[in-house]
C-alpha cells in the first residue's frame, strides 16, 4: 500500500508544481497581449489551477497523511519531514484556498466597454503571483526536504 501512496504523492507533486510553472510562463507571456487575448489566456490559467495545481496539491496532502504515519507511530519525527510536512501543509492550503479561487475569478473576467482590462483585474493578478509564489516556494521547499535533506 506505501507504494501506491508514494506514486500519488509524487504525482501531486508533479501536477501541483508543474501546474504552478505552467501558471507562471503563461503569465509571463501573456503580459503584453491585447487585452482580450490576455483575458484568454487568464482562462487558460484558470483551467490550469482547477484541472492540474488543485487536485495535485490536495492528492500531496491527501497521500502525506498515510506516509507518516509510520513516522508519528514511533513518536520520534525526523526534522526533514517535520520540514516537508509544515511547509506542503502550508503550500496546500495557500494553493487550495488562494491561488485556484482567484485563478477562477480572473477567469471570469470580461473585457469592459471601452475595451479594456477591467478594474479588478490588477488586484487579482498580483494575488494570483503572490500566493502562487509563496505555494510554489513552499512546495518546493518540501520537496527538498523530502529528497535532499532526507538523506
Amino acid at each position: 500500500m506505501r507504494g501506491f501512496w508514494l506514486l500519488v504523492h509524487m504525482l501531486g507533486f508533479t501536477l501541483w508544481l508543474g501546474g504552478g510553472i505552467a501558471t507562471m510562463v503563461l503569465g509571463v507571456a501573456a503580459k503584453h497581449f491585447a487585452p482580450d487575448l490576455r483575458l484568454s489566456a487568464y482562462r487558460l490559467t484558470s483551467s490550469i489551477q482547477r484541472v492540474l495545481l488543485g487536485p495535485g496539491a490536495a492528492a500531496v496532502a491527501v497521500s502525506g497523511i498515510p506516509l507518516s504515519m509510520p513516522y508519528m507511530k514511533e513518536g520520534v519525527v525526523p526534522g526533514w519531514l517535520m520540514l516537508m510536512m509544515t511547509t506542503g501543509s502550508l503550500g496546500t492550503l495557500i494553493a487550495i484556498g488562494v491561488t485556484v479561487p482567484t485563478a477562477a475569478r480572473l477567469g471570469r473576467l470580461a473585457v469592459d466597454p471601452r475595451g479594456e482590462l477591467p478594474e479588478s483585474f490588477a488586484g487579482l493578478r498580483r494575488r494570483l503571483v503572490w500566493a502562487g509564489s509563496i505555494s510554489g516556494g513552499l512546495g518546493l521547499v518540501a520537496l527538498v526536504a523530502g529528497t535532499v535533506l532526507r538523506a
